[in-house]
């Protein structure tokens, strides 16, 4: 089993829709670790005292966050913002983001399998 942490929180719920499989794929840098990801593999998603078990049903890599966007669509990955824009705003912001012009990066496909959540979707509109 791999084991990402993940931002989850009610500006950024990226776990609450991973867990109704609306966000079907979780997007990371393509490091190393990232590459030696499987399919049929488990990840567990981890926030801050909850988490989303997953099988990853694909691995897609690209070379920059806007390839990435356009080739996986912006509600399959970030569907609470209104635009690809905003997607890519939000993955420039991460920590580590300006990595993707050396490594690339992956969209990790995931299906949940069981949930530890504390709020839903709901709690947050």
């Amino acid at each position: 089993m791999h084991e990402l942490s993940i931002i989850n929180n009610k500006k950024l719920p990226f776990l609450q829709y991973i867990s109704l499989g609306i966000k079907k794929a979780e997007c990371r840098i393509a490091t190393n670790s990232i590459r030696k990801f499987k399919v049929g593999d488990e990840l567990l998603l981890k926030g801050k005292d909850e988490s989303v078990l997953c099988e990853i049903t694909y691995l897609h890599f690209y070379k920059s966050f806007e390839d990435m966007i356009f080739g996986e669509k912006t509600e399959n990955i970030v569907p609470f913002v209104d635009s690809d824009e905003e997607a890519l705003k939000i993955y420039k912001n991460f920590p580590g983001s300006q990595r993707v012009k050396s490594m690339g990066c992956c969209a990790i496909g995931v299906n949940p399998i069981k949930s530890s959540l504390k709020f839903t979707v709901d709690d947050i509109k």
